[in-house]
């Protein structure tokens, strides 16, 4: 007994991750695919989207009761203090190594945003320039300055719809522009992290706050919303995997709407700031898995996914824009 209580977040982060496995199975997923077919609309009046809405109001309220009781184990953090330094260095560096990636490939943030004019080949080079800064630690705080012009401009190349699925880059772009990098840093510049001191304590609140709006998005927007984008992908990726557990009749048509409502569950707990380690546990178990569903080219699209989920993982929430204590 006295150990649960000792280690009762840990039980109940691995608790949540366990039921929250079948939810996620195409959690943060982008549908690179065309509608081949019409499939019906999810109906708020279909008994499984009101079981839907009732469980995440369950769920949330869950989440805000632990976020006040539960507490970090005081080993955990005192572990973290000697490793989150370099870990959190490793993520940064990832994550600008990504951009290079990105922009060797030809596309800005995700692989749907391809130039398609002067302005967008342009934006491509003010990507890679970015991504190396961060890569090098080189002036990286204005590398995520960079990176948050290159959103501005790019929302004028590809819509502001087309760039609201890419908030996650952004929440990423504040976090190294305003926190920087502990360890490994080339160049900075004194000036600039003078001035931008006065928020620090804003910069991993935009990194979870712009990744919770990212996948409450792509949660409505390409599985919710779109059912029929849903169907097309899940007939090329047998992903559905309800039927080997023995659930035959949990068609694809709701497994793609349970996906989408663990997204947007998730991006909200990520929003509010509840559980953050916990929430980014289970977000880690997905990206693994679709490493093994989609093969190593996923960790492509992926890394700076990861990075993130680095961050939140040795940080959590922050102690601004959330619900619940402070930290």
């Amino acid at each position: 007994m006295k150990i649960f209580k000792k280690n009762k977040s840990i039980f109940f982060s691995f608790l949540l991750t366990f039921f929250s496995l079948p939810s996620l199975a195409l959690a943060h997923v982008k549908w690179f695919a065309e509608e081949k077919e019409t499939v019906r609309p999810y109906e708020l009046t279909d008994l499984p989207v009101v079981l839907a809405i009732i469980l995440s109001v369950i769920v949330v309220n869950i989440g805000i009761f632990l976020e006040k009781k539960l507490n970090t184990p005081k080993w955990f953090d005192r572990s973290l203090e000697k490793v989150a330094p370099f870990v959190l260095s490793l993520a940064s560096i990832g994550f600008g190594l990504s951009f290079l990636i990105f922009s060797y490939y030809g596309f800005i943030f995700a692989p749907n945003l391809i130039p398609e004019s002067l302005l967008g080949e342009r934006l491509i080079w003010l990507q890679a320039l970015a991504g190396a800064m961060i890569f090098l630690g080189i002036y990286e705080r204005i590398g995520g300055l960079l990176l948050i012009v290159l959103f501005g401009f790019a929302i004028k190349e590809y819509g502001f719809l087309e760039m609201m699925d890419t908030l996650e880059m952004v929440g990423f772009a504040f976090y190294a522009m305003i926190v920087g990098r502990p360890k490994w840093q080339l160049i900075d510049t004194k000036s600039f992290t003078t001035l931008i001191h006065k928020v620090h304590s804003y910069g991993l609140p935009l990194l979870r706050v712009g990744t919770g709006l990212n996948l409450m998005i792509l949660g409505f927007s390409e599985k919710i919303l779109n059912p029929s984008l849903t169907a097309n992908f899940l007939s090329s990726y047998n992903w559905n995997f309800m039927h080997t557990l023995g659930f035959e009749g949990f068609t694809d048509y709701w497994f793609a709407f349970s996906a989408g409502a663990a997204e947007t569950l998730f991006g909200l707990f990520f929003l509010l700031g509840l559980v953050t380690r916990t929430t980014t546990i289970a977000l880690a178990v997905f990206l693994v898995t679709t490493l093994y569903l989609l093969g190593p080219v996923e960790l492509i699209g992926h890394l700076p996914h990861f990075s993130i989920a680095i961050v939140l993982l040795v940080l959590g929430a922050g102690a601004r824009l959330r619900v619940g204590r402070k930290e």
